[in-house]
């Protein structure tokens, strides 16, 4: 039978979502080999589980959605208070449930939402959980409007590392809004169909470079038309954080 469930986690903790072999043995501790191992204790069976983006090192999630198969039904509140109890406050999982055979995590997504944040003065207490790139006094309106340059569909194969892998690098943003919240800090509302290998944190990094005047308005779209020579500022992965993965009947 085949349950799904969502999931957090804090990404400092982790070597990002996908578990990586290295000889047949586990090279670093990932979000989906700390959840594998949670969910074989707490059903006693073998788990595999599938989620719907493999986040990088460091990048956070609120949302994200993840399947498994097991071989007879289980109480969802029992397996959910035990695998809570098993990845030490690092991972938290919740509405645990059946679902459809067919179901697929990462395939039948319609729609993913990011965050990210940015501090432009030094902090303490949310230092994890964004950009803290120094007092720059940031064109928060041309970035905002910079932003726009992403919206609908277009080939990002220059804002990701190309994993070379012969799939499509079409994606499709139906948002990307920046929201300022307050006079020290901003946050990008990001949504999409799909997204590539670190692609988010080259768009932030692009509209960074264009807010504190390294490169003018336009760039966006020079990248885009192959037109751009020059070096590129990548976000670092803490302010990034999967908010939400949509579904036709999730």
């Amino acid at each position: 039978m085949r349950y799904r469930f969502r999931c957090e986690y804090l990404g400092s903790a982790f070597y990002g979502w996908q578990e990586q072999n290295c000889g047949g043995k586990l090279r670093f501790v990932t979000v989906q080999s700390t959840l594998e191992e949670a969910l074989s204790v707490a059903l006693r069976a073998p788990i595999r589980v599938v989620g719907s983006g493999r986040t990088d090192t460091g990048v956070h999630a609120r949302g994200q959605c993840v399947h498994f198969d097991f071989d007879g039904e289980l109480d969802p509140v029992k397996v959910v208070r035990s695998v809570n109890g098993l990845t030490k406050r690092l991972i938290r999982i919740r509405d645990l449930e059946p679902c459809a055979p067919d179901f697929n995590a990462r395939y039948d997504a319609v729609l993913r939402y990011y965050q990210y944040t940015i501090f432009t003065r030094p902090v303490a207490l949310m230092r994890d959980f964004g950009w803290e790139c120094g007092s720059l006094n940031l064109d928060i309106d041309a970035m905002g409007r910079e932003a726009q340059s992403f919206l609908g569909e277009h080939d990002f194969i220059d804002f990701c590392i190309p994993r070379n892998d012969g799939k499509s690098t079409l994606c499709t943003l139906s948002e990307f809004r920046l929201e300022r919240l307050n006079d020290w800090s901003c946050m990008f509302h990001i949504k999409g169909n799909r997204f590539l290998h670190r692609q988010v944190r080259a768009m932030v990094g692009t509209l960074f470079d264009v807010g504190r005047g390294r490169y003018p308005e336009g760039t966006v779209n020079q990248i885009f038309e192959k037109k751009f020579k020059g070096e590129r500022t990548w976000a670092p992965p803490q302010g990034l954080v999967l908010e939400n993965v949509e579904y036709k009947d999730y």
